[in-house]
């Protein structure tokens, strides 16, 4: 549910409703997520020049939705809830912390409720199990330029967490809300990561992102020839393509 303003107080501006097998909405709640939440905005950073502002970082809201269809409580009746205000989302799911996780221990320490539907998750791709997924949102997030999220875990029937949305229009270049400028950016890790030739699987796979085609266009499009020379020219859409910095190409 899309809010008007920073509470629940505001005009619904938007409502959807998302049912069915898991292995039909799982797919659907990943493309309502690139198109429904994600925006970007051009932001000036000299007066010929421009970059690109992502209110949320996809593959973290991605992996928060993930996670709740896997750990929610299937005997309980509340639904997961996604609401998106003009500041922040939160995303609301039955059933608290499993297991031996607790408060005390989170996100350390994780057990599975529902250990069937997480393997079948595990094996359509859409979670890794290993313990890995509120560390990788917050990287995320941190690359993107959003605060950390911040989860409440202190509810034993319910699991509540909010992300709050970037607002680097009013940071300097090369730096993120909540990190000093001496963090890297993507397209740094992404030139230092490819001193040695790397195929774009191994590139996504070290800073932890999923959508290859989002990637691609985001990050190693507009890299090449600044940065990036591809080791096999000739065959530019070749899934064996590798990436190289300048002077290393084979």
């Amino acid at each position: 549910m899309r809010f008007a303003g920073k509470d629940k107080g505001g005009d619904i501006l938007n409502e959807r409703q998302f049912a069915g097998p898991l292995y039909k909405m799982l797919p659907t709640l990943e493309s309502f997520v690139r198109d429904g939440i994600i925006t970007q905005r051009p932001v000036p950073e000299t007066l010929f020049r421009e970059r690109t502002v992502w209110n949320y970082p996809e593959g973290a809201i991605r992996e928060l939705l993930m996670n709740a269809c896997m750990h929610r409580d299937y005997q309980a009746n509340m639904p997961i809830r996604l609401y998106q205000f003009d500041d922040y989302i939160e995303v609301m799911n039955a059933g608290g912390l499993y297991g031996e996780a607790r408060p005390e221990n989170f996100p350390s320490v994780n057990a599975y409720r529902n250990p069937l539907v997480a393997e079948a998750m595990r094996l359509m791709k859409y979670v890794n199990k290993f313990n890995r997924g509120v560390t990788r949102v917050q990287e995320m997030l941190k690359d993107n330029g959003n605060l950390p999220a911040e989860f409440d875990v202190n509810t034993i029937t319910a699991f509540r967490v909010n992300v709050h949305a970037t607002n680097e229009s009013d940071l300097p270049k090369g730096t993120s809300q909540g990190t000093s400028q001496t963090d890297k950016t993507i397209e740094e890790k992404i030139i230092e990561f490819c001193i040695e030739p790397r195929s774009l699987a191994e590139i996504m796979a070290h800073l932890g992102y999923k959508d290859r085609i989002k990637f691609k266009n985001k990050f190693i499009n507009p890299l090449i020839n600044n940065g990036l020379s591809m080791t096999l020219p000739d065959k530019p859409k070749s899934r064996y393509q590798k990436y190289v910095i300048h002077g290393k190409t084979e």
